[in-house]
């Protein structure tokens, strides 16, 4: 099998041909189907191409039951994706993640759209609709992909117009009142120009039961429309997609809280276990403002606001004083064209991204029981004053980026041995971030102390965050026989981040009534080299190996603080995190067997990680600090077509990491022991009295723990996909096909501390459809389960700081859903 990476011509007509096609009918004639894949920036197979990629064509998509990203995590090896605590959604590919909070940090996880670099992308609330297909390459991408792809890449590619009239639209319903439509319309214009409309339009109920007001919570009312262009002439083409997209929904930020109550109000949760209990309020900021007005006005309050507050096992009924609000508006456009020369293909890409989300939650999960003796009058925002008499508080999360970004590469396609791609890249990018908490406590202590309207909340606040960044990278191809082919990249690239920043927390911090509002200027900048080395050998024409070694990097960054925080007083260096640096090594196996009826695909990896970014919470302030880890793991995709009815495919992953070295404190647990021993109780970070405080510091904020050897979060050891699906095969050309899909993963910490509180234990899920196509396959009708079992499964965790008494949020699996899909296609 001769390796010809550089014939575009041939490929192209392939990836602009009957790839849809060729996926639908795989089932029929028993045949192993041939995914086109621009992972390395040219159109290859997935098989010709030597690194570890999983793609999916749209049929692909609907096949596997994956309706949106947060789907891949079943049918992708060594993948975790959950909702993060604050506004985005936490993807971990080979245990590599995001694990730093604020505006200037990154996911390690680059998300494209179209092959657009999206910085600030929505990719937790989109839904695949219209889509040629998703292709998630694992392992660093530092040198075509660029910043900040140290774990992968996940690229959603649309459909483009086609010169044939045509389209499909799909109907599908199922329990919690779900009700979906989607389709697409594709109209030729000529010889040269084609025009292409989709859309998709989703509604539910919540999920959830919010047993205070007798409602439901997490539902989901959707929307999205999207307009691709094309223009097609004898040696150039170009794509214009404009795609916009808009929720308002009750979606929730977490899905649960759980505590186990600390009775001596010391912790509010204690550190040995979770419970399904609320927090002792009497260890939490509110507790503590309510006792100082307490004092001023001369009359009790509660010492635990939820000492009677019901709190159910069952995490799908909550009590909720506030109905969650989520919003989003978001509009990505991105532009290719391509013009071919005799010798070279030149490439441009731009793309722009402007996003508005909005997302208000219930900030203690839970309703409290013991009345207060005044009422306060709490000011929420865009959600109006509301008077309360108890303790109550909300928080709300906004943030609103625009980016343009340009990238140009230039191919070469010689009938020689050698070849190259030269390329640049841009991308400037702007946003506001703020994450607020309006509270019942800060109202009254503000108003019994006199502290200004404008601070009676909690504001991090970073404004005009700036990020401008520019690479230039190449690499150079060598078909030293015909069976070896050698590969060498360089990346160059450079980045500043700046922004102003400010804290807002009733008197303690920011003044924003001073002149300027008490902003302070932070930034910073990177620049890094990466690169990478690969040998591929075709050791047949249905077999080939291949071997990388490669750098990547993700830039650092400043912690989303207040200069006047008490932190940057005791250790200015806190106010910066420092980059992320990975050499890797992986050697990988792809082939197909047994007259192209097996595929297996194998893969061995090996990271040396330096300076892993990871944040705690300290006195109310997120600090991202640096650590060191290795990691090394081993996927195999397989694929088994036996007989034209019959398919079998099954994924299998084992991942082994370790913390390198280090230790830090475990804000939970800071005297080590579990127990309330020698803590004293503080409203945002607690104090330590006993032995072992670092010299000339006393009472200190507590004893680190050694971190050598422990596992990094959202990392399973092992992870299991066995699927499944027979089609049965009727007289007048009809087929009915009846799949299945088993997941399995082990269990995972949620924390670099490897605490009980941390672990997630294993669970597994079950998925199942039974489809009936048509004999032309112009329509198809489907039966759907998704989650049979309706397990309430754990995806994720945060623990929460003092201030909140140490809750953890937990982030659930979707529960039992089931429908019917109608489908037309003409």
């Amino acid at each position: 099998m001769q390796r010809t990476p550089f014939d575009r011509k041939l490929v192209v007509a392939a990836l602009l041909g009957t790839v849809a096609t060729t996926q639908a009918l795989a089932q029929s004639v028993g045949t192993l189907e041939e995914i086109i894949v621009t992972a390395e920036k040219r159109a290859t197979t997935v098989q010709d191409t030597p690194l570890a990629v999983t793609a999916f064509s749209g049929e692909e998509l609907d096949r596997a039951l994956i309706s949106k990203p947060l789907d891949l995590q079943f049918s992708v090896p060594n993948m975790l994706m959950s909702k993060d605590n604050f506004t985005t959604a936490a993807i971990s590919i080979r245990g590599i993640g995001n694990l730093a909070i604020g505006a200037a940090s990154d996911s390690g996880t680059g998300v494209h759209f179209n092959g657009v670099y999206l910085n600030g992308g929505r990719i937790f609330e989109t839904e695949f609709y219209d889509a040629e297909r998703v292709e998630v390459l694992r392992g660093p991408q530092g040198t075509l992909y660029g910043r900040n792809t140290t774990a992968g890449v996940v690229n959603m590619i649309t459909n483009k117009p086609t010169d044939e009239f045509g389209g499909n639209i799909n109907l599908e319903v199922g329990n919690y009142n779900h009700a979906k439509v989607k389709g697409a319309l594709n109209i030729p214009l000529g010889d040269s120009w084609g025009q292409r409309f989709a859309m998709f339009y989703s509604k539910r109920d919540g999920f959830v039961d919010n047993e205070f007001d007798g409602g439901d919570v997490d539902d989901r009312d959707m929307w999205s429309l999207r307009s691709s262009t094309r223009w097609a002439g004898d040696n150039a083409d170009a794509t214009l997609v404009i795609n916009y997209f808009e929720e308002d929904s009750s979606r929730m930020r977490g899905s649960n809280q759980r505590c186990l109550k600390d009775q001596e109000a010391i912790l509010g949760c204690l550190p040995t276990g979770l419970a399904d209990q609320p927090t002792n309020s009497g260890a939490t900021v509110t507790g503590f403002l309510t006792q100082i007005a307490a004092g001023i006005i001369g009359q009790p309050f509660p010492a635990d606001d939820f000492a009677n507050s019901p709190k159910d096992a069952d995490p799908r009924k909550q009590y909720l004083d506030f109905t969650p609000k989520y919003e989003v508006e978001d509009l990505m456009v991105s532009f290719e064209a391509n013009m071919d020369f005799s010798d070279y293909t030149l490439t441009t890409v731009l793309g722009y991204h402007t996003s508005d989300f909005n997302a208000r939650n219930d900030y203690d999960f839970t309703v409290a029981s013991e009345p207060w003796p005044v009422p306060v009058d709490v000011n929420r925002g865009p959600d109006g004053v509301i008077t309360v008499d108890r303790a109550y508080s909300t928080d709300r999360s906004t943030t609103e980026p625009e980016q343009y970004s340009a990238e140009l590469r230039l191919a070469s396609d010689y009938d020689g041995d050698w070849n190259f791609m030269l390329g640049g890249f841009y991308l400037d990018y702007e946003s506001d971030v703020h994450y607020y908490v309006y509270s019942a406590a800060l109202e009254l202590f503000g108003q019994t102390t006199g502290v200004p309207p404008e601070q009676r909340l909690f504001d991090n606040d970073t404004t005009d965050y700036q990020l401008e960044t520019w690479a230039a990278f190449g690499e150079l191809y060598w078909q030293a026989t015909d069976s070896i082919l050698m590969t060498a990249g360089l990346r160059y690239s450079e980045e500043e981040k700046s922004s102003q920043q400010r804290t807002i927390y009733l008197g303690f911090l920011t003044d924003p009534t001073v002149p300027g509002g008490g902003y302070e200027d932070f930034g910073g900048s990177w620049e890094e080299p990466t690169g990478r080395f690969n040998v591929t050998w075709d050791m047949s024409d249905d077999m080939m190996s291949y071997v990388t070694l490669s750098r990547s990097y993700k830039s650092g960054g400043f912690n989303p603080i207040s200069a006047d925080s008490p932190v940057l007083a005791e250790d200015p260096s806190l106010a910066e995190f420092d980059p992320e640096y990975i050499n890797a090594f992986e050697v990988g196996l792809k082939s197909r067997l047994f007259d192209q009826t097996l595929q297996a695909n194998l893969t061995y990896f090996y990271y040396d990680y330096e300076g892993l970014q990871i944040s705690t919470i300290n006195n109310q302030t997120s600090l991202n600090l640096n650590y060191d880890a290795v990691v090394q793991g081993f996927e195999g995709e397989f694929v088994w077509v036996p007989t034209d009815s019959l398919r079998f495919s099954a994924d299998i992953a084992w991942l082994d990491t370790k913390m390198d070295g280090g230790s830090s404190l475990d804000t939970a647990d800071i005297n080590t022991l579990g127990t309330t021993e020698n803590i004293i109780s503080s409203p945002n970070s607690n104090l330590y009295i006993g032995p072992g405080c670092p010299e000339g510091i006393f009472p200190c904020s507590g004893l680190e723990k050694p971190l050598d050897g422990n596992e990094l979060p959202n990392a399973p050891n092992f992870s299991v996909n066995l699927g499944v699906s027979y089609g049965f095969d009727f007289s007048n050309g009809m087929e009915l096909v009846a799949a299945t899909n088993y997941y399995w993963q082990d269990e995972f910490y949620t924390r670099i501390f490897n605490t009980g509180n941390d672990t997630v234990e294993e669970w597994d899920v079950w998925n199942a459809t039974l489809t009936l196509y048509s004999a032309d396959r112009t329509w198809f009708a489907e039966l759907w389960g998704r989650n049979l079992n309706d397990d309430d499964h754990v995806t994720g965790q945060y623990l929460g700081d003092q201030n909140v008494g140490l809750a953890t949020n937990q982030f659930l699996l979707e529960p039992r859903t089931y429908g019917v899909t109608l489908a037309y296609r003409f």
